[in-house]
């Protein structure tokens, strides 16, 4: 097993734009990096430079302490599942899954043969041993390409979308094998989805990319908590963090749908701004209504509810707003900066499926302050989050 470090790292793009702009990343060992963008060819130009199939313009990646920049794949020693599975077409499925641990000198074959066999059982694979991969379903060549990467043993571990061929309900089961099986082994993986929620789910860490660029890394909770600027906060969550505009007015904010009472905290991260951008998750807002919620300070608006969308174990409540074209104009020049669509002139309430909600009502809507963000409204930089 071994640490990853990738410093002042671009891989060129097309025209002038770079797939991996100047990124700076630390993966220790033992650890599951999740690389989460909305572009696919981000995501798996990083993977692919750090197996060494993809040349980078500048930069340095190490493996511990050695510089593995000028190693070619098989010198770094690195187990990959790509998105397109690669299996050998004229091996069968037992031959896929060994082929690339036999390769290896030493390889005990025991051993590689008692993995073999937890993974054929564990994937479901026992019944498609003799198959070949065109013999197969997308989903099962998924399969099989998991299990030869994790009867491999390698310095580095490497999954390209790994789980985006399964079926819903067998994903949960086929990510905890894998993840299962990495952690009880101390092993280091880097892994690249397309799947927010799956990222959330498995991860160590999160690396959080666009256009390039490291937004943000941390833990799960931390990216989810506290987004380091208004792409995390918005590309990470489902329904997005709600987006609001606001006039910062003694030691308050106005939005277009309640106002938030600003802690000394915040008072002290805002400065002197005259406008910010407040953010609210779905799921912390609370339905205030009939009374029964006991916040002070925080977020705190009454409007009414344009829509409802039932989802079975909850319901989506849309306040609709409107504001000043001024404000329209400014929003638009922060989503282009950023490249994204950000804001939506709604704000979305996630409550439990039992509450009795009703397009035309008017709803009291509350966030405690612990989950009411503030960021700067020209650079997009988070500005105060409450302990």
């Amino acid at each position: 097993m071994t640490s990853v470090h990738l410093r002042h790292v671009c891989v060129p793009g097309s025209g002038d734009d770079q797939l991996l702009a100047d990124v700076d990343l630390d993966v220790e060992e033992g650890t599951t990096l999740a690389v989460v963008s909305p572009s696919a060819a981000t995501r798996a130009a990083l993977l692919r430079a750090v197996a060494g199939l993809e040349r980078t313009a500048t930069g340095e990646i190490s493996f511990g302490d050695d510089d593995v920049s000028a190693e070619d794949p098989r010198g770094r020693d690195v187990s990959v599942v790509f998105a397109d599975h690669a299996l050998y077409p004229h091996r069968d499925v037992l031959d896929n899954l060994t082929a690339s641990a036999t390769v290896r000198k030493g390889t005990d074959t025991e051993a590689l043969a008692e993995q073999v066999e937890q993974v054929v059982e564990q994937l479901a694979l026992s019944e498609l041993l003799d198959l070949r991969p065109a013999d197969l379903t997308d989903e099962q060549q998924q399969r099989v390409a998991l299990g030869r990467a994790l009867v491999r043993e390698a310095r580095l571990y490497l999954f390209e979308e790994p789980f985006a061929a399964q079926a819903e309900r067998v994903r949960p089961h086929v990510r905890s094998v894998v993840q299962q099986w990495q952690v009880e082994r101390g092993r280091t993986s880097l892994v690249a989805t397309a799947s927010v929620s799956e990222a959330l789910a498995m991860a160590d860490l999160i690396a959080v990319l666009h256009r390039g660029r490291v937004h943000q890394v941390g833990t799960a909770r931390e990216v989810y908590a506290r987004p380091s600027d208004l792409f995390v906060a918005s590309y990470l969550g489902m329904p997005p963090m709600n987006l609001l505009p606001g006039l910062v007015h003694e030691g308050r904010v106005e939005t277009p749908v309640g106002t938030v009472a600003l802690s000394q905290a915040q008072i002290d991260g805002v400065g002197d701004r005259r406008t910010v951008i407040v953010g609210v998750r779905p799921e912390h807002c609370l339905d205030a209504t009939r009374g029964g919620v006991d916040v002070s300070g925080g977020f705190d608006g009454t409007t009414r509810v344009d829509e409802v969308e039932w989802r079975g174990d909850t319901q989506l409540a849309f306040l609709g707003f409107e504001v000043e074209p001024e404000v329209d104009e400014a929003l638009e020049a922060i989503e282009e900066f950023y490249g994204f669509d950000l804001f939506q002139h709604f704000l979305v309430v996630r409550i439990d499926a039992g509450g009795e909600l009703e397009a035309g009502m008017s709803m009291h809507v509350v966030v405690p302050p612990e989950h009411v963000s503030l960021f700067d409204a020209q650079t997009g930089a988070n500005l105060a989050v409450v302990d």
